[in-house]
């Protein structure tokens, strides 16, 4: 009998096939077309596949913006993790969606080739995000349990890994918007000194003592606003993103504990629906 079981630290066959998918798409992508804009679409449209195949019906993936309930519209997403009791406020023919922001639970990145002008730019962008929920008071500030996460996937580097991770660490705001960044590709020129075919970037929250910078395998690890800065390598990356999305996803469902009785006042406090006149008798 062919056994199934994944044994933690090894690879996911299946999530190894699901990248290769992935990775050969946006390949293709790019052997047709030098337009940034089709690219993007093309990185956008293989991973919003992915995620809505494998997620629980409880969440959805989609491209577009979400709307708190004063008006303030985010910034464009890649892709948006929605929790999918909640309607949507419009769709479009490309199916980008503007979604409310309280059925927003995380809102991703993603880059086909990243470069530290595009970590700057995530970075930027989660700080962005992470204001207008606060400004609104939505769903509260992380690092609170309940608020919209903000993470990245990057399928390939442009540049080698210590210059991302440099950057990560310097443009990174770990206490207003933890954004995890995950790469499918290291480098070539990296392979060989990293155990993983690809990783995450990634700051921990650690107690408020002091901890003092430290090495783990020769390799310094760094401390900012009491959390501690970890390069994460994976054998399928996309494995482990998936597990740390559909977990964190529920941990924020459950710390939220939307009723329906919530949900059908956000409905209702979102939009006016009904246009019917009502008279007197």
């Amino acid at each position: 009998m062919k056994e199934y079981a994944h044994k933690p630290g090894t690879i996911n066959p299946i999530m190894q096939q699901e990248e290769k998918a992935i990775l050969l798409s946006v390949d293709r992508a790019k052997s047709s077309s030098n337009n940034s804009q089709t690219l993007g679409r093309n990185g956008e449209i293989p991973l919003i596949d992915f995620l809505n195949r494998y997620l629980p019906s409880t969440l959805k993936a989609a491209s577009g913006h979400f709307i708190t309930k004063n008006g303030a519209l985010s910034p464009q997403i890649d892709v948006l993790i929605l929790d999918s009791r909640y309607p949507l406020l419009s769709q479009n023919p490309d199916n980008s969606v503007l979604a409310m922001a309280h059925s927003v639970i995380d809102a991703i990145e993603i880059k086909t080739n990243i470069t530290t002008n595009d970590i700057k730019k995530i970075s930027a962008n989660s700080k962005l995000i992470m204001e207008i929920l606060a400004e609104e008071e939505i769903i509260g500030c992380y690092p609170k349990w309940g608020t919209v996460m903000t993470s990245a996937i990057a399928y390939q580097c442009a540049q080698r890994l210590n210059t991302l991770e440099k950057t990560y660490i310097e443009s990174s705001a770990p206490k207003l918007s933890n954004t995890d960044i995950t790469i499918l590709r290291y480098p070539a020129k990296d392979l060989e000194s990293r155990s993983g075919v690809g990783g995450t970037l990634h700051f921990e929250q650690l107690d408020k003592e002091n901890v003092p910078l430290v090495s783990v395998n020769n390799r310094d690890k760094y401390i900012k606003h009491d959390c501690l800065f970890m390069s994460i390598s994976s054998h399928t990356p996309l494995s482990d993103f998936y597990y740390n999305l559909v977990q964190n996803a529920y941990y924020t469902l459950g710390d939220r504990n939307f009723t329906f009785h919530d949900i059908g006042n956000d409905f209702n406090n979102y939009m006016t629906w009904a246009t019917a006149k009502w008279q007197d008798f």
